[in-house]
């Protein structure tokens, strides 16, 4: 797609800027707070997703749409992102684009004023690593004991 004056590229967010992050492994979508946020806080958001273009679309509609996914609940986090899981069309995304099972990818929003709409170009995805806590759950909490912590302050 052209750069043209319907699209405002990342650059202007800065710091703030609108993103999904995709993940074979849970067959998850992160969608950042931004792309919402672009998108005028909707009810509810549709998937479109073109195969050909490899091009994935999310659009606004209402929080009744059959056809569409609440942002609502326990999904939409107290810092406004979703997250949410959708393996159908995660499977189809990394089966068109020969995706690495073992990263996630994260793709920068465009956005497409007439139709409101957050674009987002599979060809332009960046490849993560997913961090892992080696250790499993939680990190033990220290211990500190009082008794040495007021021997160490006296002295």
């Amino acid at each position: 797609m052209s750069q043209n004056s319907e699209f405002i590229s990342e650059s202007v967010y800065g710091v703030d800027c609108p993103y999904i992050d995709m993940q074979w492994e849970r067959g998850k979508f992160f969608i950042s707070n931004p792309v919402l946020r672009l998108l005028g806080n909707p009810g509810g958001i549709k998937f479109r997703w073109n195969c050909d273009k490899k091009i994935l679309a999310i659009g606004a509609t209402v929080l009744d749409d059959p056809d569409g996914y609440p942002v609502i609940g326990k999904n939409y986090s107290n810092f406004g992102s979703l997250s949410m899981g959708c393996i159908t069309l995660i499977s189809a995304i990394w089966k068109s684009m020969d995706w690495d099972r073992g990263l996630k990818y994260r793709i920068v929003a465009r956005y497409n004023v007439p139709d409101n709409i957050a674009i987002f170009e599979l060809d332009s995805a960046e490849g993560l690593e997913i961090i892992r806590n080696v250790r499993g759950g939680r990190q033990k909490r220290k211990v500190v004991n009082i008794e040495n912590l007021n021997n160490d302050i006296s002295k």
